[in-house]
């Protein structure tokens, strides 16, 4: 198992740190989250993550094509990809926080295709076409891996069609993990591709913790987070209970996008707990628990087919937290299990 861990980013030094954590607990990426109104900019962020490193990847998961033109997000992860050694990836989805805090709708799916084309065309040949008008980036020829997040089936076969990579943010449960894969070979197919093509990430809200039920309290208003973005646009095929659809229309409604995964605030934590939808929320998004029961949760879903995790750090004590993630479960998941005759 692969892991790849988000952490909001702070002040500079305090990421630094964290980013430093990170790689000495064995992550294998570190994921740099872009919503301008919430936390510290991308790319600066992305920059300290890169000084403070020397073998972990890095990079947006994920921008949004509304908020930054390709032609200045690809001059901007170019630079990462430079400054790290050629350690850069770019993720990128249709917008939630960031575009949201400024009165913006989500992108479409189909102006998600058209951004990641142009940036292909910057980053690989020096130049595109976007919305019928040229865009180039003139000193930098060289492939940095492009990544789609996708909660739906029109955006995880785009990504099968024609990123490098995808975060899949449907859920962890056996299910919805086989309906995603399937959309995602639909997708490989129409490029001539398998899904083995693609280097594949699923989104997992996490913690570990001595008290296996204090780990899942912390993270309630990560748990609404995965639930406003996975079902924001539609129910339909996400195979969510029918005596859950009205609550979860509900947390739709109501979710604060404001306090997006911030964890000093309660009020989407208190809104999934005030709608019944804590223990639904946990089995479809979560890896939450004592040691013992993370280990567990990581290797049933190694048998489903997850093989990297992009898991969310919205945990008050971050250094304790990467600490104990990659002593307790990274240590004990990124090799074969061992199995008895």
């Amino acid at each position: 198992m692969k892991h790849g861990i988000a952490m909001l980013p702070p002040a500079p030094d305090t990421y630094a740190h964290w980013c430093r954590l990170s790689e000495e607990a064995g992550f294998d990426v570190i994921w740099v989250p872009d919503s301008q109104s919430l936390y510290r900019e991308l790319y600066v962020s992305c920059a300290i993550c890169a000084a403070n490193t020397s073998r972990v990847l890095l990079g947006p998961n994920v921008t949004n094509p509304l908020t930054r033109h390709p032609a200045t997000a690809a001059s901007a992860i170019a630079t990462v990809d430079e400054f790290s050694g050629g350690r850069a990836l770019f993720g990128i989805a249709t917008g939630d926080s960031a575009v949201l805090n400024l009165g913006l709708n989500p992108s479409r799916v189909d102006e998600v295709r058209d951004y990641v084309l142009a940036m292909r065309g910057m980053l690989e040949e020096g130049a595109a076409t976007y919305r019928g008008k040229p865009c180039a980036l003139s000193w930098h020829k060289k492939r940095v891996p492009l990544y789609i997040a996708a909660e739906g089936p029109r955006t995880i076969r785009l990504a099968g069609e024609i990123a490098d990579g995808v975060t899949i943010g449907c859920g962890l449960t056996p299910e919805v993990v086989a309906d995603s894969l399937t959309w995602l070979e639909e997708g490989a197919r129409k490029s001539g591709r398998k899904v083995d093509d693609l280097d594949v990430w699923w989104l997992a809200k996490v913690n570990v913790r001595e008290d296996g039920e204090q780990a899942r309290e912390e993270i309630r208003m990560a748990l609404a987070a995965s639930a406003h973005h996975a079902f924001r646009f539609t129910l339909e095929g996400k195979r969510v209970p029918d005596e859950l659809r009205s609550a979860v229309e509900t947390l739709k409604k109501e979710y604060a996008f404001h306090e997006h995964e911030m964890v000093d605030k309660q009020t989407n934590a208190e809104l999934v707990d005030r709608l019944g939808l804590r223990e639904y929320l946990l089995d479809r998004f979560a890896i939450a628990g004592d040691a013992a029961e993370c280990v567990k949760r990581v290797r049933e879903l190694e048998a489903t087919g997850v093989g990297a995790l992009r898991i969310a750090a919205h945990v008050h004590d971050k250094p304790a937290f990467i600490r104990a993630w990659g002593r307790e479960i990274i240590s004990r998941t990124n090799q074969p299990q061992r199995t008895t005759s």
